[in-house]
């Protein structure tokens, strides 16, 4: 009974297998970076909330929204000057 129509390793437990195990959706990269951009505003967010908390000034959540902001502006000119690189087709060359 193993090889045909049942038990271990039979037919109907590959079918089954193949119809509960869920098929890994491709997300798009430019959607991953998205959301992790998004999580990185939400944290910046909850750190100048509490930089707020520490002493009341209204400098110190502006700083640290201010350094997350600039941090984030960076990544996307970082990512678009990649971006047109690729584009021109100069693709990084191994060096080794």
């Amino acid at each position: 009974m193993r090889g045909g129509w049942g038990g271990i390793g039979g037919r109907r437990a590959r079918a089954y297998s193949r119809l509960m195990t869920p098929t890994p959706s491709t997300a798009a990269p430019e959607k991953i970076l998205r959301w992790i951009m998004v999580a990185v505003l939400v944290w910046g967010s909850i750190l100048a909330a509490g930089s707020w908390t520490f002493n009341h000034d209204v400098r110190r959540p502006i700083i640290v929204f201010a350094c997350v902001i600039a941090f984030l502006g960076f990544w996307n000119v970082m990512l678009a000057s990649r971006r047109r690189r690729l584009a021109r087709g100069a693709a990084p060359k191994d060096r080794g």
